[in-house]
């Protein structure tokens, strides 16, 4: 570095008799022949997505904003940015001027506005400080952004689906399952890149299109979990990336228990209705005397046959009961029945109507 120097007489360049003198100049002239080294951005491309409210700044989207806060947040980032760029070897301060304004950010005629930075150094204890403005042009293009243009033009890389292990989903099912992915996405609400497409819930199953693989491995385990189901995932290749890379489309299928809540089925060579599914066991109830018991689900799936399909549903009536039989009325035909009270569901009162069904022309008493 250059010393302050008090021999010289005069300036060289304007003849000024006053020093201090660096280099044979005064300040002044000392100034103007070296400017500051310091380097601020000229130009500034700001991108605004006008379908999530997102910003981005020469780099990843960081900020969103509403209709009141625009230009703050613009002139926040833009002079964030212009900081993060400057080079200089120097200690120095700053100070920014700009013409931004909110009503011209929002008129789609006004895309250029002007910021001037003023650096302000003092690299010589002998001179006063050094002063520079720097004119750098903020260019405002609205565009979509590449998550909203990903969604608008349909990406997704998964496929979430659900079905009945052997059967159809029941409407309880449907609306259950329906629920827990409805539950879930409201997590995601301000999630840019989590979204679901083409929902389709029946009785075939559940459906739809999934914007991440991550976000879709949530849905699927939460349902498994929720339902006591089994999930698998398949991989089937979509496309190439430009630099040769694999890109797969992942389909995570949860498979629903083969007996469902309230299931009809034949075991050990008796009636039961179905009470709980979880992952290693099933409670079941017994439809001769409503006693419940635990078996192990695969031996009930294994050797079980479903017979909620095959049954005629039918409501009762209890007529009367002498503590060990009943009479009961078929409420299609007002045929009597007699039938031992043990049979019954618990707490039945006489009076009390009886939902059941018949099978093989033999009555059975649900609730």
């Amino acid at each position: 570095m250059s010393r302050i120097s008090q021999s010289s007489r005069f300036c060289a360049v304007c003849g000024a008799k006053e020093g201090p003198f660096l280099e044979n100049l005064c300040e002044n002239c000392f100034k103007k022949e070296n400017p500051l080294e310091i380097e601020v951005q000229k130009k500034i491309s700001v991108e605004i997505c006008p379908l999530c409210r997102s910003i981005r700044v020469q780099g990843p989207v960081v900020d969103t904003w509403k209709e009141e806060g625009l230009e703050a947040i613009i002139r926040e980032m833009v002079e964030r940015k212009i900081l993060e760029n400057i080079s200089a070897d120097v200690a120095y301060s700053y100070e920014f001027e700009d013409d931004i304004e909110e009503t011209k950010i929002m008129n789609y005629g006004v895309k250029t506005f002007e910021l001037i930075t003023t650096i302000r150094a003092k690299p010589y204890e002998e001179f006063s400080e050094f002063k520079q403005s720097f004119l750098t042009r903020i260019k405002l293009i609205r565009t979509s952004c590449d998550l909203c243009s990903k969604h608008k033009a349909g990406y997704f890389e998964a496929i979430l689906q659900v079905r009945g292990e052997k059967r159809k989903l029941t409407e309880i099912e449907q609306e259950n399952t329906e629920n827990i992915v409805n539950r879930i996405m409201e997590r995601y609400i301000d999630a840019k890149m989590s979204y679901i497409m083409d929902l389709e819930t029946d009785n075939d199953g559940l459906t739809c299109k999934v914007s991440t693989k991550y976000l879709a491995e949530t849905l699927a385990r939460e349902i498994k979990n929720a339902t006591a189901g089994k999930l698998s995932v398949a991989y089937k290749l979509k496309t190439k990336t430009r630099d040769g890379v694999d890109v797969y489309t992942n389909t995570y299928l949860v498979r629903l228990p083969e007996y469902s809540l309230e299931d009809i089925l034949e075991f050990e060579n008796k009636m039961w209705v179905v009470k709980q599914v979880t992952d290693a066991q099933m409670k079941i109830e017994s439809l001769d005397n409503h006693e419940q018991r635990k078996f192990d689900r695969k031996r009930i799936e294994n050797r079980g046959k479903q017979l909620t399909e095959s049954v005629v549903q039918r409501e009762y009536l209890f007529v009367s009961s002498d503590g060990k039989g009943a009479v009961i009325m078929a409420l299609d035909n007002y045929e009597n029945i007699d039938d031992n009270l043990e049979r019954l569901p618990q707490n039945k009162q006489v009076g009390e109507n009886i939902l059941g069904f018949i099978y093989e022309d033999k009555n059975y008493y649900i609730k």
